[in-house]
């Protein structure tokens, strides 16, 4: 009788994201036409085929039902412009399988395989990443015109100025941006499903999410604006700069989808905790000083250097309490037989 296959600890946690890519990929068809479920296709047969090949390198611990590199090539897609060349894509899942397979496959590496393969796109072909095609318009399939193309709002908003789109569309993601980053409602959604799951962990995201409100609150960039004021100066242009910061780009997205990674997020609460908040620090300086869209991945690739640290650190104070705790119960236990 042949043994069954054991599957790894977070494939549910990788099925449940592929799940969740459904319904944005039903929203970038509607927006742009079959051209994202295409490169959808594209990028998840890259991720099977590159896991076909290195199959050898795991021996008899392989699992042939690990869905992390689909999972991982999804959230690439989603993260891309609806016109970005299908080479770029095949070049960024196979990076991300790479540096998941570098370091020993599912479950041992130290930074997000997304995040990394959207990062090493971003830096070389800046042009066909970041800039997007206008939604309602039917792309070809093949290749879409230069011209046709505009950059995103983050352009906007770390010049300095407000985009002007309107809130609805910015709920049902009708913007110039990546394919899977802009319906607010539909990630919502995802992230809810998610959160039942168990796969979220709040420790990670809200201090994720209060740093990147709480920054553009107490340190706005905007033109009209001082460079210093206080916060209860000036709060109907701070509420239109934080629609566009919560409702734009790929905070939520990032925060959704790419922080709660269980692999690369810290275990420890208080590990989590500090992680969630570096993040967020870190995507604010993003968005600040960069055009990137998708400033998350390049905040995931500095911070995931500390999960292992804080965990470390984490353990070490439980043990000095601990050993104090114990101290005491002695000292406790040693003063009657002195009396």
């Amino acid at each position: 009788m042949p043994k069954p296959i054991e599957r790894s600890a977070n494939y549910d946690y990788y099925a449940d994201i592929l799940w969740c890519c459904v319904p944005l990929m039903v929203m970038a068809w509607f927006y742009y036409g079959p051209r994202p479920l295409l490169l959808m296709l594209v990028g998840l047969f890259t991720a099977y085929i590159c896991d076909c090949l290195v199959t050898p390198l795991h021996g008899p611990q392989y699992r042939s039902h690990e869905p992390s590199s689909e999972a991982f090539a999804a959230l690439i897609v989603l993260m891309m412009p609806a016109s970005v060349p299908y080479g770029i894509v095949v070049a960024a899942v196979i990076m991300a399988v790479l540096l998941k397979e570098t370091f020993g496959g599912e479950g041992h590496y130290p930074f997000h395989p997304a995040a990394v393969g959207m990062a090493v796109a971003a830096l070389s072909w800046p042009d066909q990443v970041f800039r997007y095609p206008v939604p309602g318009t039917e792309l070809p399939l093949w290749h879409v015109p230069a011209d046709t193309l505009s950059a995103g709002m983050n352009t906007t908003l770390s010049s300095g100025g407000l985009p002007s789109d309107t809130t609805m569309n910015l709920l049902t993601g009708s913007v110039a941006g990546p394919l899977g980053t802009g319906a607010i409602l539909v990630i919502l959604a995802c992230g809810l499903f998610l959160l039942c799951r168990g796969h979220l962990q709040l420790s990670t995201l809200l201090p994720y999410l209060i740093v990147c409100i709480a920054v553009p609150w107490l340190l706005p960039q905007l033109n009209d604006l001082p460079v210093l004021s206080f916060p209860w100066e000036y709060v109907r242009q701070r509420v239109y700069l934080e629609k566009y910061i919560i409702l734009s780009g790929s905070m939520l997205f990032g925060g959704i989808f790419l922080a709660c990674e269980p692999v690369t997020q810290p275990v420890r609460l208080s590990s989590r905790i500090i992680y969630g908040l570096l993040l967020g620090v870190a995507t604010t300086a993003f968005r600040y000083n960069t055009v990137y869209e998708t400033g998350i991945c390049f905040a995931l690739l500095i911070v995931g250097a500390f999960p292992e640290w804080l965990d470390r650190v984490a353990r070490r104070t439980e043990r000095m309490k601990f050993m104090k705790k114990e101290e005491k119960r002695r000292a406790q236990r040693a003063k009657p037989e002195a009396i």
